[in-house]
């Protein structure tokens, strides 16, 4: 457990920076591009995601399968197959994409930022993928961190450059693919110094491929598909506010997210030795840990979003600060959506997962586009929220008895408290300056929770006496 919350505290800390960094770079741009620029290089955000998933096509989660089976797998024959797949999947995806932006845009600027991001991405997040999860695999997360970090960083710093010298669009949206490309070549980098890259295969990497490689499409297509329907029965405008008001919750829902990867491994060991009591166990843990940071981070927006939107991205964009407050309950929603998926993939059960996912995405394209094309920017920010609601119903039914038990034990007390919570700041709201009023009810919060949950206060006191003794140690 210790080595899980070493693994969650490298992945945490240098995600929140990044993310950090991240969230505040795309509000600068917003300001910089105005709404209608910003729709189109969201759209190209979308695309890029998309793209960047189908160097993986799975190969993180079945590598990591093999990896954690037992002591004596022969790493070095997975990391080279792992290697030359990401390739010709590279290869591939650079060949299809070019069809389907060439069939799906006109418009010659659009498919000039699109290309101009969306390639280094590519080849980036193949390159990337490859040491990330190497590191994630033999629990080494210092390293993923750093090589996630390392591209955020230098995507900001590019980008902040880019708004000194007030670059075009195009120039912009190269920016963001070219930090990819060099966190892609930091990650070959520190994997080289450890382990050859090119020598062996395991074909062991491609069973089960197919259904990881659904699954995985459909969690990163979902949070793109508002965007890329948007754009179709709306406008570029529509897209940027829709996208504005997104843009904060898809940076923080990654941080559980983070939190999540850190259980993963223990969670396919305890699942690969049918181990159902402790792999039980961990999910609610993992879901506890999960709610309680999900809260955390939807509470100032809940509450405050008109004063953090003026704050943020100006007067101007004050039709954002609804979408906001509705699109931000997604955060939530995924706190404990990521669990309950997890326990059903590191079970075996990835067909399950898939079947879910695959329903969602009908629901998302419909809600999608109904709700879009009657709403506008208003109706994405619905159609998100439903598209999680009906994920979450999915991911419970499947899990049979277990997925009660996580929802109950690992979500449903941390919600009644978040409410209690909302409740009250409801009430006070009006008498606090926003920005204290955020930290306030954060702290309400999580003290609230860790006074009643028993469970994560003992594991953090645990923690903490840990590292001290390490230290008393090194002295």
């Amino acid at each position: 457990m210790n080595l899980i919350l070493k693994n969650a505290t490298y992945l945490f800390t240098s995600n929140v920076i990044v993310r950090l960094l991240s969230a505040l770079t795309s509000i600068l741009v917003a300001r910089y591009l105005g709404a209608n620029d910003y729709g189109i290089l969201s759209l190209a955000l979308a695309i890029s995601s998309i793209a960047g998933y189908f160097t993986d096509m799975g190969l993180s989660h079945t590598f990591i399968r093999e990896a954690t089976k037992d002591d004596k797998v022969d790493l070095v024959s997975l990391v080279g197959g792992h290697f030359k797949l990401r390739i010709i999947f590279g290869v591939i995806v650079s060949i299809i994409l070019y069809i389907i932006v060439e069939l799906l845009y006109k418009d010659p600027y659009v498919k000039k930022v699109i290309y101009l991001m969306v390639y280094p991405t590519i080849v980036g997040a193949a390159m990337q993928g490859i040491g990330a999860t190497y590191f994630q695999a033999v629990q080494q997360m210092h390293y993923t961190a750093l090589i996630r970090s390392l591209s955020g960083v230098i995507t900001a710093a590019t980008l902040i450059l880019g708004l000194i010298f007030k670059w075009s669009l195009p120039l912009l949206s190269f920016i963001y693919g070219f930090s990819s490309l060099f966190g892609g070549f930091f990650s070959i980098l520190l994997l080289s110094r450890k382990i050859s890259l090119f020598r062996g295969w395991n074909s062991n990497l491609l069973h089960d491929l197919l259904n990881f490689t659904l699954g995985g499409l459909l969690v990163m297509i979902l949070p793109q598909v508002p965007l890329i329907i948007l754009e179709k029965v709306t406008n570029f405008e529509q897209v940027g506010y829709f996208s504005a008001a997104y843009r904060i919750p898809s940076i923080l829902y990654q941080v559980p997210g983070v939190v999540a990867a850190a259980f993963y491994p223990v969670l396919f060991r305890y699942g690969s030795n049918r181990e159902y009591d402790k792999h039980l166990e961990m999910a609610i843990i993992e879901a506890k840990t999960m709610t309680l940071l999900g809260g955390c981070m939807v509470l100032p927006f809940l509450l405050y979003s008109n004063w953090w939107i003026n704050i943020l991205f100006g007067a101007h964009w004050e039709k954002v600060a609804s979408l906001l407050s509705i699109v931000c309950i997604v955060v939530l929603l995924q706190s404990i959506n990521y669990p309950l998926a997890d326990s059903l993939t590191t079970k075996g059960y990835q067909k399950k997962r898939t079947f879910v996912m695959f329903i969602t995405l009908i629901v998302a394209i419909f809600c999608c586009y109904y709700l879009g094309k009657a709403l506008n920017s208003l109706g994405g920010a619905l159609a998100v929220v439903v598209i999680e609601l009906s994920l979450l119903i999915g991911l419970v039914l499947f899990n049979k008895k277990h997925g009660v038990l996580i929802l109950q034990r690992g979500f449903l007390y941390n919600l009644v408290v978040l409410l209690i919570v909302i409740f009250l700041g409801i009430l006070l709201k009006d008498y606090i300056h926003p920005l204290v009023g955020s930290l306030f009810f954060v702290l309400i919060f999580v003290f609230l929770v860790l006074v009643l949950d028993k469970q994560l206060r003992s594991l953090l006191i645990v923690n903490i006496m840990f590292k001290e003794y390490k230290k008393r140690s090194k002295c």
